[in-house]
């Protein structure tokens, strides 16, 4: 620990975290306004999983809350016995100001808040609009009572709700906000989401086509006419919506491979990258992912399983590819990442998304709306 001379200074460290994030001014002056560790718990864990507590190391623990980085806050839904997966953050200041400068709030707007988490991002809209036009909603009541209480402590007073982010009924009627932004990913844009937009109004959200999917992008969608339709701002990973986070699979641990094929080189290349695994995601929806280790091997496998059927394949270092099923999706992938170079190996923000309430779609598209890659019913299971 160290001594009251050396001891960090959270106004200091507030205002150096500030000058290094992106956006405009007055998003980056937010950051130096607000201190974030009167919202973060006495114990968190960095991106690292390196478990920080307050009262045993109080410097370390100041500093690391002013890090630009996300900070996990809860574990497990906060049970005792789980195995440590997160389940709520605090997210990077860098991830946060680029949700914000896209939202493109303006200082009289009415801001619905999906995710309160710790509560810090909802002072921040609360400093850029005022407490009574910002509306927060968290699905875990323990969360959103902390948020509520650490939010008071710091002198700030939004409406904080407990309830589904993705069901649910503000007592507004009509359209009530002029954005909607959500801080966890989604891969079905909820309904109300855009029912409580106002016309021409924008909803901000992180978006992955299935809970298998790795990472995500940042989905910038404006409402027009019942429905919402925009770009993609580059990848962002943030945790899932509780009610969308499970993905419609199996692991193929230990089942047994139709086919059994073997190329040169190391065929789980394109899903140990993460750039290619989230264009791969993109291009071919409908599948999980995860990795696997066969006894006598060095290196683990990487195995891929459909969302829409029992079809799976098993990647293994040593160029062997075994699959399953109808979807053969080694080769699948294979024909779109051929596909994708054919285009130009266009990137992230060349893709949007238009999500129709009227006609109950949910449509991803390349460069313009009218060029769609692959559509489906908005309220259909992921995959």
């Amino acid at each position: 620990m160290s001594d009251a001379t050396t001891r960090p200074n959270p106004t200091d460290l507030a205002r150096n975290l500030a000058a290094r994030l992106p956006g405009p001014e007055r998003v980056r002056a937010l950051f130096a306004t607000v201190p974030r560790h009167r919202f973060l718990p006495d114990v968190l864990w960095d991106e690292n999983s390196v478990r920080h507590d307050r009262s045993l190391d109080p410097d370390a623990w100041t500093r690391t809350a002013y890090t630009d980085q996300a900070l996990v806050t809860q574990r497990d839904d906060g049970r005792e016995d789980g195995t440590g997966l997160p389940t709520s953050s605090s997210s990077a200041p860098t991830v946060m100001a680029r949700m914000l400068t896209a939202a493109r709030i303006e200082p009289r707007d009415r801001v619905l808040e999906i995710g309160t988490g710790t509560g810090y991002n909802a002072a921040l809209l609360s400093t850029l609009v005022g407490d009574d036009r910002v509306t927060s909603i968290e699905i875990d009541p323990r969360i959103a009572a902390r948020a509520r209480r650490s939010l008071i402590e710091a002198e700030f007073a939004p409406t904080v709700l407990t309830g589904d982010g993705e069901n649910f009924a503000t007592g507004l009627p009509g359209p009530a906000y002029d954005q909607a932004i959500a801080t966890c990913t989604v891969g079905r844009i909820p309904a109300v989401w855009i029912r409580q937009v106002r016309e021409h109004g924008r909803i901000v959200t992180p978006w992955a086509p299935t809970p298998g999917a790795p990472g995500g992008v940042l989905a910038v969608l404006d409402v027009v006419d019942g429905r919402a339709e925009g770009r993609f701002e580059g990848g962002l990973a943030f945790m899932w919506a509780r009610g969308q986070r499970r993905a419609g699979h199996r692991s193929p641990v230990g089942a047994e491979a139709d086919t059994v094929t073997r190329v040169d080189g190391d065929p789980r290349e394109p899903w140990l990258d993460g750039e290619q695994a989230l264009l791969l995601s993109l291009l071919m929806p409908g599948w999980a992912h995860g990795m696997g280790h066969e006894d006598d091997a060095e290196e683990p496998y990487v195995w891929i399983a459909s969302t829409t059927c029992p079809s799976w394949a098993r990647l293994h270092a040593d160029g062997r590819i075994e699959q399953a099923g109808e979807r053969h999706l080694v080769d699948q992938a294979a024909q779109v990442r051929e596909w994708w170079h054919d285009q130009g190996e266009p990137g992230y923000t060349d893709f949007g998304l238009t999500v129709d309430l009227t006609r109950e779609r949910q449509t991803l598209w390349l460069h313009e709306p009218h060029q769609t890659l692959w559509s489906a019913r908005r309220d259909a299971p992921h995959g």
